[in-house]
């Protein structure tokens, strides 16, 4: 005879990790009478702890250990963890690179972008670090991905390419955005320049001018960048010259009108 309690390990091994709310869903088809949080905590989920069938991350989310699997050797998956801290996120920027299998290396924190009002304390799950990136979109180009028998929702692929332009520090700098983007296959150039047209940035269009560019000349996934693209993103660079590193001097790129440092393409080379 089966018991609420293992019927309930049961259900919750597929996911692997879960979050309290998880737990109270799946909870509610198994307990029959209407399950109370404070019960569902008391009575099942500190004992499946205790068995050493779950293990907290933090307040509200639990890794599910196989049967005889010892906690100190679980894979831990860093996107399952992220995509189970907020309901209302994405994985971007270099977690969405990763995704992707683009980025040029793996690291060992994930971003998590949320609303300001869904703000969560960074923390850190063994060598994992996961940490909140304040975003005004939360809806618009972001895509639902079957992973690991659960949902994850990850940015675009054109929403990546552009948020990790603008906002380079969450894409490892430049050298390591630059590298990553060489592998991001299938980008959709008419979807990126509509996107572009959405985020009404000048400096925008001279970044993606200059960096997809600069690609073509990088990276056979890029081969379909092409004169009557570029010169359509060239048509809304107005007004005078930008940084592309900000305070950082360097030569005046004509057509993209930015400045670039020097050393820039001669660093890229390298990598």
């Amino acid at each position: 005879m089966v018991t609420k309690l293992e019927a309930l390990y049961n259900v919750l091994l597929p996911i692997r990790v879960v979050s309290f709310n998880d737990i109270i869903e799946k909870a509610s088809s198994i307990v029959k009478v209407v399950p109370n949080r404070r019960y569902i905590y008391r009575k099942y989920v500190n004992k499946l702890v205790e068995n050493g069938k779950l293990e907290r991350i933090r307040k509200g989310l639990y890794i599910v250990l196989s049967p005889l699997e010892e906690p100190e050797k679980h894979v831990v998956d860093k996107l399952l963890i992220a995509s189970k801290i907020r309901a209302e996120y994405y994985l971007g920027f270099h977690t969405a690179l990763e995704y992707y299998g683009a980025a040029s290396s793996l690291y060992n924190e994930a971003y998590i972008c949320v609303k300001p009002n869904d703000r969560f304390n960074p923390f850190q799950y063994k060598r994992f670090s996961f940490k909140p990136v304040f975003v005004k979109a939360i809806t618009f180009e972001i895509e639902e991905k079957h992973y690991q028998n659960s949902i994850v929702k990850v940015s675009s692929k054109e929403r990546t390419f552009i948020e990790c332009i603008v906002r380079v520090q969450y894409a490892g700098g430049w050298e390591e955005c630059i590298k990553s983007l060489e592998g991001l296959r299938g980008l959709d150039l008419e979807k990126l320049v509509t996107l572009l047209h959405k985020y009404k940035n000048d400096n925008l269009f001279r970044r993606t001018g200059y960096v997809l560019e600069l690609l073509k000349k990088r990276s056979p996934f890029y081969e379909h960048v092409d004169d009557p693209l570029l010169n359509e993103i060239q048509s809304h660079v107005k007004g005078s010259p930008r940084y592309l590193i900000n305070r950082r001097k360097g030569i005046l790129h004509k057509r993209w009108k930015l400045y670039i440092p020097e050393d820039f393409e001669e660093k890229l080379r390298g990598i």
